[in-house]
């Protein structure tokens, strides 16, 4: 059953790789213009004609239709499926995406095979308040952020910009470039603020390349801009995917509003056996992206000249390489001298990065399950799961102000080597696209797009550097008192733990410390209602140092949930003195649970294999905490 789940979940993530609450004060005049994710504009064939045809968004009735037109053959590779015979059953699949997506596909110089187009880009059509007021709700891309900014400003100033995901972004750039003229000439505005998802933000970036000393900028607001490329497209090209169906599953209950928890069902699973079912299915998605200009920009640059040579004829695709090798050899190899250029002509660039999970198709990288977080921010990052060494203070090279701290509270993020160190906010296990979703980014991206308050991660107390996800899957949220987020010092004397669930109480079981010799009481904490605070003091001095790392467990049960015994890890930072001197390298990131030194290798793995690891460490950790 895991393993049918798995590929359900995996062709998903796939096909939809493509994500503000308090209130904005000092509002910008500017309009806004939103450039969304890769694959988020719809297609069409025939547009506007009495055959029109919705070639993508992707339509689950395609997909039936599909399965019901070649039901013997589905029907057949399923059963061979069943005793071993993969490759048919992957195969089945990989022509069924084929025959459903197969009007995407483009020539070898990148231009459509079929004469496909979008939503108009017409300042007097494509403004959200005509859109809502209109019927064309359904062309509205980031529609929650939309109705969002409508709110906070005048609806009929902030505009969806469409484009084909599947050109290049130097291509889409111009097609940008022209509607900020026409937006500019349509509202009687002198400046626009741009808001760019993942691909837009390459786009964005690339527009600001090309066309940024025209002077029509002013706020440009990223969220895990795809500027330094990922692997999707080498695995997707060559077959070779690894899922993390855990992660996968994480990603969607962010998506559904899920607070069931329902991935730790799946902690520890694995798909041996499924690679050549894999490879089968993808290959007739790779038949309909191998000419896609985006795919080509969005490589990584570890990836990017082998692809070429295996998958590109020089010739034929001429107009492909020209464009993306700009990408690839004059913006990404210089983001950080280009950003920090076009803040110095008065560019108000910001970005935000989701940190913490593993790449959904394969990889070691910290990222944010579809981008490595390295190539969003340039930060430098430790393999996931392991961190920096205590007394690690950065690599300094943008920015070197021995004043300023840029390491993430689990020391697993550097931004002093980010291409914008001042102006770059970290979301620890927020997934790719999800701003919305989270109170603290919604709130972030408001005020970085329609005002002037925020100048740079130091402005605003309430919006650090680094911040753990608080969204309402996660259930809680853990801070020290007198301390920003993550972070320990001698000034605190309480934790703060929220209930973050909408409609769930939590009763907490126990807070225990790693790394530091801290002592919680949670007797007096009662039940805490949803959205409800609890303080919880502790006894036990905080060392003298800086730049160490500690970690905090907080045990719980969660009323009414599927899975009610929970536990929630926060990483934190001691920054209580001078650092100790470190040594080169990495160190594991988690440390030593006192369940896994406590029980046989045997029994510990059994417990882990059958997701039951947080369910008996919530049950030790809060009996050694009472009795002990």
């Amino acid at each position: 059953m895991k393993k049918l789940i798995s590929v359900v979940l995996c062709a998903a993530i796939i096909m939809s790789c493509c994500a503000l609450g308090a209130s904005a004060t000092e509002r910008r005049d500017n309009p806004v213009i939103l450039v969304s994710g890769f694959l988020c504009s719809q297609l069409f064939l025939n547009y506007n004609q009495p055959d029109e045809e919705t070639i993508w968004r992707l339509d689950l009735g395609k997909v039936t239709d599909q399965i019901g037109g070649d039901f013997p053959r589905f029907a057949k590779s399923v059963a061979g499926l069943v005793v071993g015979k993969k490759d048919e059953f992957g195969k089945t699949i990989g022509d069924g995406a084929y025959a459903v997506l197969g009007k995407l596909e483009c020539n070898p110089d990148g231009s459509s095979v079929y004469p496909l187009s979008h939503y108009p880009n017409n300042p007097a059509t494509s403004n959200v308040k005509y859109m809502l007021e209109n019927g064309e709700e359904e062309n509205l891309y980031e529609t929650n952020t939309c109705k969002h900014l409508a709110k906070h400003t005048d609806a009929s100033r902030v505009y969806c910009f469409q484009y084909d995901s599947r050109l290049d972004p130097v291509t889409i750039a111009g097609q940008l470039n022209e509607f900020i003229k026409e937006v500019k000439a349509y509202t009687k505005a002198d400046k626009i603020n741009l808001f760019g998802l993942s691909f837009g933000g390459m786009i964005c970036t690339t527009y600001l390349c090309l066309y940024g000393d025209n002077g029509d900028t002013d706020n440009v607001v990223m969220s895990v801009p795809a500027i330094g490329g990922t692997n999707i497209p080498d695995r997707l090209l060559r077959g070779e995917i690894d899922f993390d169906i855990e992660t996968l599953v994480k990603f969607f209950e962010t998506i559904l509003g899920s607070e069931y928890n329902i991935a730790r069902l799946f902690e520890g699973s694995e798909y041996d056996g499924l690679e050549d079912v894999i490879k089968s299915a993808t290959d007739g998605i790779s038949k309909v992206i191998k000419y896609w200009g985006s795919i080509w920009a969005l490589s990584s640059a570890e990836t990017y000249e082998q692809l070429k040579k295996d998958f590109l004829d020089p010739v034929e695709s001429k107009d492909i390489i020209e464009k993306c090798d700009f990408v690839h050899y004059e913006i990404m190899p210089n983001l950080s001298k280009l950003l920090n250029g076009f803040r110095a002509k008065g560019i108000d660039v910001s970005i935000l990065c989701g940190t913490g999970s593993s790449l959904a198709i394969g990889s070691d990288e910290n990222g944010d399950l579809v981008l490595p977080a390295s190539g969003v921010s340039g930060a430098t990052t430790a393999p996931l799961g392991s961190r920096f060494p205590n007394g690690y203070t950065g690599v300094k090279t943008t920015c070197s102000d021995p004043d300023h701290n840029h390491i993430s509270p689990s020391m697993e993020i550097d931004a002093s080597s980010a291409y914008l160190p001042e102006n770059t906010w970290f979301i620890d296990e927020q997934y790719h696209g999800q701003y919305y979703y989270e109170e603290y980014t919604r709130s972030l991206v408001t005020k970085l797009i329609l005002t002037d308050e925020i100048e740079n991660v130091y402005s605003d107390p309430e919006f650090p550097q680094f911040e753990y996800s608080n969204h309402a899957y996660r259930t809680i949220h853990a801070k020290f008192d007198n301390s920003k987020t993550g972070y320990l010092t001698s000034k605190d004397s309480k934790l703060l733990v929220e209930n973050m669930s909408t409609d769930s109480s939590i009763r907490i079981l126990s807070v225990v410390s790693y790394g530091v010799d801290l002592d919680f009481d949670v007797s007096g904490v009662g039940t805490v209602k949803a959205g409800e605070t609890a303080e919880i003091p502790f006894d036990g001095s905080v060392p003298e140092v800086g730049a160490t790392a500690a970690k905090i467990t907080v045990s719980y049960i969660k009323i009414g949930s599927l899975n009610p015994l929970c536990t929630t890890d926060f990483d934190i930072m001691i920054d209580n003195g001078n650092a100790p001197e470190f040594k080169n390298g990495f160190v594991k990131s988690d440390f030593e649970s006192r369940l896994e030194g406590l029980l046989p290798e045997s029994l510990y793995d059994f417990i882990v294999r059958n997701a039951m690891r947080q369910l008996f460490e919530c049950i030790y950790n809060s009996l050694t905490s009472a009795f002990c």
